[in-house]
């Protein structure tokens, strides 16, 4: 068995998250990981990319919406892993649940040798993965989990981990108001992923006894639902203070409303992806933080796991990907060279960083 390094590696990101830039909200520990065996991305790549049989693989990737820069990130990775092994790859990307079951099914049809989904409804997928399942088509979810049928591998960040790093820079932003209001924009219910983060989230504000949450409604991840939603919350509570929403997009769309209502500033945004927008907005002062994940990372570790399926090779259950806290301090700190993000995720949180600076973010 493989000695299991990730727990490790958070519990240092953790520390430099929650201790980096001093301020007078409590420290947190991150919550334990939930789902095992664990072991680090860096491992895993180890594990599969260097001593692979030379197998050309079909792969179908089914993603939700790819206009979301961080589903487009998950494609990217997937497919710049792929072009290194040779192996083709079948791109679906919608956030409709039975338009990702007929892509599944389609792949099925297809004769693909392995299947990478990162569904939008966890319970609606089922029946498409145990399709996969009877045709002995092995399935990889990434980021999202299903909630049935079976999945050789899980490679995600820790979505509980996002919702506290989310809470600590609301509670950070709520000290000394009382009460002071929060809004979330929500995604969709049905998404697993997206309902552990806001239960992290929650979970730490309601340590907070001057924090009431006013509002809190699904949008089914539609940037224009969204911005419809911050308007409506920020219209119905004047003296909101802060907006939270499950993907960046819904952050993007926090900022238009605040910004429209004159507000930047004033009502404090956390979301998550630390996609270049959001990250934008962190440096430009018009966001409070963002969670960011890694995508190119997961989807290159979901090509290297299926070519160890495809080599017989046993692999983990659960693969644990970084989260990382991005707020104003530490971006400005780590483009300025005096403080290092951690070494796992350093070139890429920074390249990130110096796209959003310089404002040319790809819109997918």
């Amino acid at each position: 068995m493989k000695k299991l390094r990730f727990p490790v590696m958070f519990a240092m990101i953790g520390s430099l998250v929650l201790t980096a830039c001093a301020t007078t909200a409590p420290v947190v520990e991150a919550p334990a990981a939930t789902t095992a065996p664990v072991v680090s991305a860096g491992e895993e790549a180890n594990s599969g990319g260097s001593a692979q049989s030379g197998k050309k693989l079909r792969i179908g990737l089914v993603l939700p919406d790819l206009s979301n820069l961080y589903i487009a990130g998950l494609r990217n990775g997937v497919q710049a892993e792929a072009e290194k092994t040779g192996d083709e790859v079948l791109v679906k990307g919608t956030s409709d649940a039975t338009g990702q079951t007929n892509a599944v099914l389609a792949y099925i049809a297809a004769k693909v040798d392995v299947l990478i989904i990162d569904p939008i409804d966890g319970k609606g997928i089922i029946s498409a993965i145990e399709a996969a399942n009877n045709a002995k088509i092995p399935v990889i979810t990434i980021q999202s989990d299903a909630a049935g049928g079976e999945r050789a591998a899980w490679i995600a960040g820790r979505e509980d981990l996002a919702g506290l790093y989310m809470g600590l820079a609301a509670s950070d932003w709520c000290l000394g108001i009382n009460p002071c209001k929060i809004g979330i924009i929500e995604g969709m219910k049905s998404d697993q992923s997206g309902v552990e983060e806001d239960k992290g989230f929650r979970e730490h504000v309601a340590k907070f006894p001057n924090i009431k949450i006013v509002g809190a409604s699904e949008t089914q991840y539609d940037a224009a639902k969204a911005l419809n939603l911050a308007t409506n919350l920020l219209t119905a509570n004047p003296d909101l203070n802060f907006l939270y929403a499950w993907w960046d997009p819904g952050g993007n769309a926090a900022v238009k409303a605040i910004e429209a209502k004159g507000k930047i500033g004033q009502v404090g945004v956390a979301s998550q992806n630390g996609d270049c927008i959001a990250l934008g907005h962190v440096l430009a002062g018009r966001q409070t933080q963002t969670a960011a994940f890694f995508p190119d990372a997961i989807g290159s570790i979901a090509v290297q796991t299926a070519h160890d399926i495809a080599d017989g090779k046993p692999v983990s259950k659960f693969v644990e990907a970084p989260v990382l806290s991005v707020d104003l301090a530490r971006a400005t700190a780590w483009l300025a060279g005096t403080a290092e993000p951690p070494a796992l995720v350093r070139a890429d949180i920074l390249r990130r960083l110096k796209e959003a600076k310089s404002g040319s973010c790809a819109v997918k």
